[in-house]
């Protein structure tokens, strides 16, 4: 089945910093990359249009022209860089439009970033990425994008380093089948990381409640073979594999480490739980988006 990449584009130069990374994985998976662009009409506008006597669809006409122009030029430019690029134009919001259009042409990623804005059809990128974050069934890709960044032909993004945090469920563990393929591709690193969690009353992880020194090496060592099983599954796949354990707030601890370890991805479930130190990965991974600068790449964890 060929691979397909959505990359959601709104006309702005922050919008075009996911390009990067939709370009690295479109060449190391040998992926189509299929540019979309959303364009809809305010509706206090589609108000002033009907009470000016005006019909809609000259202005929706225009917007699709130009839609189309802007991502016509784009995938011109990538296939100088041997990419494979289509375009589609949708008449919708710009949410609904990414979600729907992904279920329809049987999208295997979608990479977007965070905020961005475009002119008569202004959408905020960021509310646009948390709805499609909260209804897109397959995995998404969000990268932070920054004022001040400009390209004419973006250059593919390295990735050397992906950060996949664990809390020890089978939830959580379902980033594992997206990530791997994609970290063989890419030829990356996988670490694997576990947080112990602090309470006001001392650590705890799992059912471990941890206020004395021996119960968290206990604890710690428990993860440690935890992770350890993972990464073994992981390297008999040829992938490298390292593990990283640390102790504090569970999003502060994923966005510190990140930082701090030159990582270029945070791959991770949208939600998760761990016995009775129990952690919604959904508010965690929103917390990493919020704290953190590194594209994050989310995949929805199912039940069953």
């Amino acid at each position: 089945m060929e691979t397909k990449i959505l990359v959601p584009l709104d006309g702005s130069h922050l919008s075009e910093q996911s390009l990067p990374y939709a370009m690295t994985l479109g060449q190391r998976l040998s992926a189509e990359l299929v540019l979309l662009s959303a364009v809809s009409i305010p509706s206090d506008t589609l108000e002033s249009l009907e009470k000016a006597g005006l019909e809609p669809e000259p202005l929706f006409e225009e917007l699709e022209i130009k839609a189309g122009e802007y991502l016509e030029a784009l995938a011109h430019l990538l296939s100088k860089a041997e990419l494979s690029a289509s375009h589609v134009v949708l008449r919708s919001r710009a949410a609904e439009a990414i979600v729907e259009y992904a279920e329809q042409a049987d999208i295997q990623l979608i990479v977007m970033a965070s905020h961005g804005y475009a002119g008569i059809a202004r959408w905020t990128h960021g509310s646009v990425a948390e709805r499609v974050l909260q209804s897109a069934p397959i995995p998404v890709l969000l990268v932070r994008a920054k004022e001040g960044i400009t390209q004419e032909l973006p250059e593919g993004r390295p990735c050397r380093r992906v950060l996949v945090p664990l809390d020890g469920s089978k939830l959580a563990e379902q980033v594992l089948p997206t990530i791997i393929p994609i970290a063989a591709a890419l030829g990356c690193e996988v670490t694997l990381f576990r947080v112990l969690v602090v309470d006001t009353a001392g650590p705890f992880i799992g059912r471990w409640y941890l206020p004395q020194n021996s119960r968290f090496e206990a604890a710690d060592q428990d993860a440690r073979s935890y992770l350890e099983r993972l990464g073994s599954h992981i390297e008999a796949q040829g992938i490298r594999v390292s593990t990283a354990i640390q102790l504090g707030p569970v999003a502060k601890s994923i966005v510190d480490y990140a930082e701090a370890h030159d990582v270029d991805l945070i791959a991770m479930c949208t939600h998760g739980r761990t016995g009775i130190a129990r952690w919604a990965l959904g508010s965690v991974a929103d917390r990493v988006l919020r704290a953190g600068d590194k594209p994050v790449l989310l995949v929805r964890a199912r039940r069953g």
